[in-house]
């Protein structure tokens, strides 16, 4: 059996979503709390999390693209690719755990607080 996963406190990171609706501050919480345990599951360790996230964004920023939709994964070094691919599914996961399978794109936006930092 896998071992539960990190309390919202004791996690490295912290999630803001930005959703589309108003919604009580619990119920936010909560959907920030399945939004995390997705990452730590998908990417297998809480302080990987942050690390990958920021790693994800600077290849998005070096691509020029805007977006991570305007990526080739294949035309990336391996490396990169890696980090982008994992980072995708591990994204696509948590926005899966508040969302649903049937959620739309632009649903929620989101960023991730180093919480020693913030």
């Amino acid at each position: 059996m896998a071992p539960a996963p990190p309390a919202p406190d004791d996690l490295p990171f912290a999630v803001v979503l930005w959703l589309g609706e108003e919604m009580p501050a619990a119920q936010r919480r909560a959907a920030q709390a399945r939004f995390a345990a997705a990452l730590v599951a998908s990417l297998g360790d809480a302080q990987l999390v942050l690390p990958t996230y920021r790693a994800y964004l600077r290849i998005v920023a070096a691509q020029g693209t805007g977006s991570a939709e305007g990526i080739d994964a294949e035309q990336l070094p391996d490396d990169q690719r890696h980090v982008f691919e994992n980072w995708r599914i591990a994204e696509h996961d948590a926005l899966t755990a508040v969302f649903g399978p049937h959620r739309q794109m632009g649903e929620a936006l989101y960023e991730l607080q180093d919480v020693h930092t913030s």
